[in-house]
């Protein structure tokens, strides 16, 4: 395994348990055909000769790979029940080596036939000194060689648990009945079976589905109060199909199997110790709280212009993200930044020009936010250096770079398992005099876009660390990304620097800054649109990450698809309520409606900025409880209300923090919106209407939900009363109606209204909702 993890929880205390046999922090029950272990009151394990909780096979696989997308398949040629087994307990020492330091309380011998001598599979149940649990799977070689790359290990599991957090999940919040496969890729296009998601396929391998994401982590937590996480760095499954058994499958290299797991009395106690175990988010620049960050592009002249006509709007910004800064490419998608990461001086202005701007900005109010990711386009000068130096994963048929075609254009990836790459290519962000320097010329930050996606499964890739292969590193590259992005924060940011990432592993929570959500489609589709942001959010909450937010209006415009001026004021009152209220211009941004589009929408915008601003004290303090805690800002409802259970089953609403309620409207000329209020005494944010339900069952209400006031509800009791009041004060009128497709936008975007006409015809001819 490439990476460790050295993280350690508080230590647990176990409520006894009336049992046959105990040993420090696990229970079992032992019969001749039959054994069961347990952490606290919690089942953990269960075998018996008629119910098997592991089996071995044989398999073989196809990764079909399309720009980020993949089609994964296999056939397995053997798969075998290990029914046999035999209990080793601590005192039979020599039966079994563990040199992990770690306690091996119980070890548990399977076999696939009743008089074998060699253990098949070895599963040891072991506490570590700091009280978390682990189980190690190993199913040893013969002879030097594997005897099975497939193994499935049966955890027990309830028909009445619910199960969240599998990394980043935007179609299934609850993910009891559903199998979710942990391979980084493209989130994809349309996602569920819809005429976008067909289209997208036929036309370039690019959709999705309900599992595809950019963000896969073997972790999830129960309803029965526990967590899983499995240590394995190649191709596995969550199989949660079986109402009875929660499965876990493994690809490929099984002699050295970690899955960690803890219990706790509570869903914060739990999240606590989750995160204990990865290592929290340190608490974001104050300065993000300002106002809005805008995404603009288009050189220096445009991004003066949009952010002058912005801010004449009336709104707060607190600072302007540039993605294009080392200048752009256009492709069949749209426009594309350069990935040369060196700044574009006939774009922008000349590098001390840069720095002098930059400062000048900064002293106002105002930072700039840049663009990077760890693939270098073929032709630069960092590629020349990188290709040069063998800092690039290679070809081993050439002995040069491995190219990857990331969609007209080629790019070396840097090789993370080679140490002097991984130097040379971190002093891109701190300090590297041949390359201009993103810290030096007084950037605040930049969106560390990409990982492990892009890298196909490839016979032909060679890593500086021969034990590693394209198999073996796909997931983790991730990883080591956020662990880079990480070290310059330690090292150059001094707390102040803002790095947003998409993609991520096992261990990247402990390393992630922040998360966004990746490329949702322009449109309020649940599968692929602005309402997927919500699960997506909370499930990487429950995942032990808990600070995301995602591209205001969305980022992909393909097939007549568009955003039009609600869905772009729609998605930013939604961010209002998020830690991030950032713009994205999208692949295509004159096809789109832009903040700037015209004058009406700048001034529509203006008041939700002054609303984020408004909220600062509040976005600090749940900021905060995050970081110390590890309790998500975005939060499912049960995480404050576990006893109520319709909570269990609501993914389009969520907690901001413990005292607010959000629940965004989603559908296109909606002005009111039925909510779900737990039980708790409520008042609605815009109204000042109240309801106590406190002793009470929860409730659904219905309240009007104009532009710019979506259905926001605070605790009476709250604390933050007062930040709240003041939040509907920056906004104390709904924004006036769209002026969608009038005749002024025909004379002053004829191209936008042209889309616009074709957005209509395709969403309601062909009913694409």
């Amino acid at each position: 395994m490439i990476w460790n993890f050295v993280h350690v929880l508080a230590v647990v205390v176990y409520l006894p348990l009336e049992v046959n046999t105990q040993c420090s922090g696990y229970t079992y029950e032992l019969e001749s055909t039959a054994i069961e272990i347990r952490v606290g009151k919690v089942t953990i394990f269960r075998h018996s000769h008629e119910l098997t909780s592991l089996e071995v096979g044989i398999g073989t696989s196809s990764f079909q790979f399309d720009h980020g997308n993949f089609h994964v398949s296999e056939a397995v040629q053997r798969r075998t029940n290990l029914k046999y087994f035999e209990l080793v307990l601590p005192t039979d020492a020599e039966a079994i080596q563990d040199r992990s330091g770690e306690s091996s309380e119980l070890n548990v011998l399977f076999f696939e036939n009743k008089h074998d001598k060699i253990p098949t599979a070895i599963v040891a149940f072991k506490c570590g000194i700091y009280g978390n649990s682990r189980i190690h799977v190993r199913v040893p070689d013969h002879d030097g060689k594997l005897r099975y790359n497939r193994l499935w290990l049966k955890l027990p599991g309830s028909a009445d648990e619910f199960l969240y957090g599998g990394g980043e999940q935007y179609s299934h919040f609850n993910l009891k009945g559903h199998a979710f496969p942990m391979w980084s890729r493209e989130q994809g296009v349309g996602r569920h079976p819809t005429v976008v998601r067909y289209l997208a396929e036929l036309i370039a391998g690019a959709g999705g589905d309900y599992h595809t994401t950019y963000w896969p982590q073997p972790t999830f937590v129960s309803s029965r109060l526990f967590y899983v996480h499995i240590d394995h760095a190649h191709y596995n499954v969550l199989n949660f199909t079986n109402e009875s058994i929660n499965e876990i499958e493994l690809w490929e290299d099984l002699t050295d199997i970690n899955i960690y797991m803890d219990t706790a009395i509570s869903w914060p106690m739990l999240l606590s110790r989750l995160t204990g175990f990865f290592g929290r988010q340190p608490v974001p620049p104050k300065w993000i709280y300002d106002g809005a960050i805008l995404g603009l592009q288009g050189g220096k002249d445009e991004v003066l212009k949009k952010y002058q006509l912005i801010k004449d709007g009336g709104s707060e910004i607190s600072a302007i993200w540039i993605q294009d800064w080392s200048g752009k490419i256009v492709t069949s998608l749209g426009k594309r930044v350069h990935w040369s990461w060196d700044l574009d001086e006939q774009f922008y202005w000349s590098k001390p020009e840069m720095k002098t701007k930059l400062q000048g900005f900064k002293g106002e109010g105002v930072r700039f936010l840049s663009y990077i990711n760890p693939h270098v386009i073929e032709g630069s000068k960092l590629y020349q250096v990188g290709d040069e130096n063998g800092f690039f994963i290679k070809n081993s048929s050439t002995g040069r770079t491995f190219l990857v075609d990331f969609g007209e254009f080629y790019c070396g990836s840097v090789d993370f398992t080679n140490p002097a790459a991984y130097a040379w290519y971190k002093t891109r962000a701190t300090c590297e005099s041949r390359f201009q320097n993103m810290v030096e010329i007084g950037f605040s930050g930049w969106m560390a876009d990409f990982g492990g996606e892009y890298l196909p499964v490839s016979d032909e890739m060679a890593f500086h660390d021969a034990s590693q292969n394209s198999k073996s590193m796909h997931n983790v590259y991730s990883y080591l990304w956020a662990k880079m992005n990480r070290e310059v924060y330690d090292e150059e940011g001094n707390g102040d620097l803002f790095i947003f990432m998409r993609s991520g592993y096992s261990g990247s929570p402990g390393e992630t800054l922040m998360a966004w959500a990746g490329d949702q489609n322009v449109d309020y589709f649940r599968g692929d649109g602005m309402p997927s942001v919500i699960p997506a959010a909370m499930s990487l909450g429950m995942s032990g990450m808990g600070l995301s937010h995602s591209d205001i209006g969305g980022y992909v415009s393909l097939i007549c698809m568009v955003r039009n001026n609600e869905l772009l004021l729609r998605w930013a009152e939604m961010n209002v309520f998020t830690q991030v209220m950032r713009t994205h211009e999208c692949n295509r941004p004159y096809n789109n409606w832009q903040v700037y589009t015209t004058n009406e929408t700048a001034e529509k915008f203006g008041p939700l900025t002054k609303a984020f601003k408004s909220l600062r004290p509040y976005h600090e303090y749940v900021a905060q409880l995050n970081s110390k805690y590890g309790w998500p800002t975005q939060r499912p409802l049960f995480f404050t209300y576990a006893d109520d259970p319709y909570s269990y089953h609501e993914q389009y609403q969520y907690m901001y923090g413990p005292d607010l309620l959000i629940s965004p409207v989603f559908e296109e000329g909606s002005r009111t919106k039925n909510v779900y209020l737990p039980p708790d005494n409520w008042v609605h944010l815009w109204s000042g209407k109240a309801w106590n339900l406190r002793g009470d069952s929860g409730r659904m209400v219905q309240v009007d939900a104009p532009l710019g006031q979506p259905p926001v509800f605070y605790r009476k009791e709250s604390e933050w009363e007062e930040v709240f009041l003041r939040v509907n004060g920056s906004n104390t009128r709904s924004l006036s109606e769209p002026e969608g497709l009038s005749w002024t936008l025909l004379w002053s975007s004829p191209l936008l209204f042209f889309y616009l006409m074709l957005r209509k015809l395709f969403y309601y001819v062909f009913f694409y909702y």
